[in-house]
């Protein structure tokens, strides 16, 4: 009966062993790929911050140009 009882404790000690192996590799695997979604995230949000300055940088040397144009026409006309 001991031995019987020794036999099914260690086949529960086994059993949960391979069961904490199982879940060290399962957070491992998530971390990963939560690492990798958010070096996604943070490239995207480089790009499109990059994206959003120079389109900025493009209509604010277009706004300087249409006002010196007008600039100039209104002195052309005022003379």
């Amino acid at each position: 009966m001991r031995a019987l009882f020794v036999l099914v404790a260690l086949a529960m000690g086994l059993t949960a062993a391979a069961g904490a192996l199982a879940d060290d590799e399962k957070p491992n695997r998530i971390e990963r790929g939560a690492n990798k979604v958010g070096k996604g995230i943070e490239r995207t949000a480089k790009r499109v911050e990059k994206g959003v300055t120079r389109t900025v940088d493009k209509t604010k040397k277009g706004i300087e140009r249409t006002v010196d144009r007008t600039e100039k026409g209104v002195k052309k006309i005022v003379e």
